[in-house]
């Protein structure tokens, strides 16, 4: 099979990453840089990472001769800061705040987390080099990641951020999972009682979180949007879906109801990617520590909410 280039780019921004800048100095102390999504941790003992240089990068010999460099997790709100450093400016640092780290290396002030390594090893494999890096200090802070998916920069509480990386021809649902003592409240239809969250954008209309609120206020409902939960592209639905978790102590308006987590009737439920939303909610409710899904209606891949 003969690959694509493109084609496999593509394919290959399917994963969502985050994104990391990483750091180190010249002899003379300059500060160099550039924007990496190519990270993940090694190994806990010894505390180890990596990230792949490519061959083009033009400080690719200055990172493979270095003893000391950093990784910069970004926050959600430094997207300015990522474009800088993947633009061909040598003002980069001229233009960001930022603090040398222990080991010397650059540290972005504002960045979820940082990580100051020890250069470890290399291992060249094809257009790039992967550098390792032992972990001798460390920091993080509370926050969102700046994500990245599809070419996209992506916020994971903002759902027109997850939207405009998804193709454009599709419908966007937005909905709720509104729980109360163990229970989740859905709309059951008094023709064919089949069982739906609440929701807005399946006929079509606009949606968006201040439609969402104002349509359930204009029921009763005094919602508060917790967290996004759950994002996926339906293609049986042509829609992408996005659910918030939320809490709501007020008595629901007609034909709506609190059913418990044991008594739900799946049958009822015809959307199969709702089911099994709603079974992965459930299960994550039980010990209270929930993740945040990104992907289509068969699989995706989770971020557990810290």
């Amino acid at each position: 099979m003969k690959i694509d280039n493109l084609e496999y780019r593509k394919a290959l921004g399917q994963f969502v990453t985050g994104v990391t800048i990483v750091t180190t100095c010249e002899i003379d102390g300059t500060p160099r840089g550039f924007t990496a999504n190519s990270f993940t941790s090694v190994s806990l003992d010894p505390p180890l990472i990596l990230i792949c240089i490519g061959n083009f990068n033009e400080s690719l010999e200055l990172f493979k001769k270095t003893k000391h460099f950093a990784v910069n997790i970004l926050n959600e709100n430094q997207m300015d800061i990522s474009n800088l450093f993947s633009s061909p400016t040598s003002k980069r640092f001229e233009n960001t705040q930022w603090i040398k780290g222990d080991l010397g290396s650059p540290i972005i002030k504002g960045s979820l987390a940082w990580f100051e390594c020890k250069n470890h090893d290399q291992i060249r494999s094809g257009d790039h080099i992967i550098l390792i890096g032992n972990v001798k200090s460390f920091k993080k802070k509370s926050g969102r990641p700046l994500g990245y998916y599809s070419g996209n920069y992506i916020s994971l509480n903002n759902e027109q951020s997850l939207v405009s990386a998804i193709e454009k021809n599709t419908k966007t649902i937005l909905g709720l999972i509104i729980e109360k003592s163990n229970s989740i409240l859905f709309y059951e239809d008094n023709k064919t009682n089949e069982l739906f969250l609440p929701s807005i954008g399946s006929q079509g209309e606009p949606s968006n979180t201040s439609s969402l609120i104002k349509k359930f206020s204009g029921l009763g409902f005094k919602v508060k949007l917790d967290f996004v939960y759950s994002v996926y592209e339906d293609k049986n639905l042509n829609s992408v879906c996005i659910y918030y978790r939320c809490k709501d102590n007020a008595k629901p308006p007609k034909a709506y109801k609190y059913i418990k987590f044991e008594d739900i009737e799946w049958k009822k439920i015809k959307d199969k990617a709702l089911i099994i939303m709603l079974k992965r909610y459930i299960e994550e409710a039980s010990h209270g520590n929930f993740a945040i899904y990104m992907g289509d209606e068969k699989s995706g891949l989770t971020q557990t909410l810290k």
